[in-house]
């Protein structure tokens, strides 16, 4: 059985009811395949890690304490609803 790897973005979002755009906690369930190497010793290093399957269960706007308002945004609003940085 053959295993496809989609690759992986992290969408942005805004909080329509407060107008946040930077704090969310968001709850993931992922599929990965990852080679772990066990050194002489028994200390585990992963290596070569990929994501295989990635599900967004849930986002919560840390300012309301709500997910009701909180949508993806497109790259496109996302620039635009960054502030640009003054020099």
């Amino acid at each position: 059985m053959g295993t496809t790897v989609v690759a992986v973005t992290t969408p942005r979002y805004r909080c329509d009811a407060c107008g946040n755009l930077t704090r969310f906690d968001v709850t993931v369930s992922q599929r990965t395949k990852a080679f772990y190497h066990f050194t002489v010793g028994g200390d585990l290093v992963v290596e070569d890690e990929e994501v295989l399957m990635r599900d967004v269960d849930e986002v919560v706007c840390r300012w309301c304490g709500h997910g009701r308002g909180v949508v993806e945004i497109a790259e496109e609003d996302a620039e635009s609803d960054t502030p640009s940085k003054a020099s």
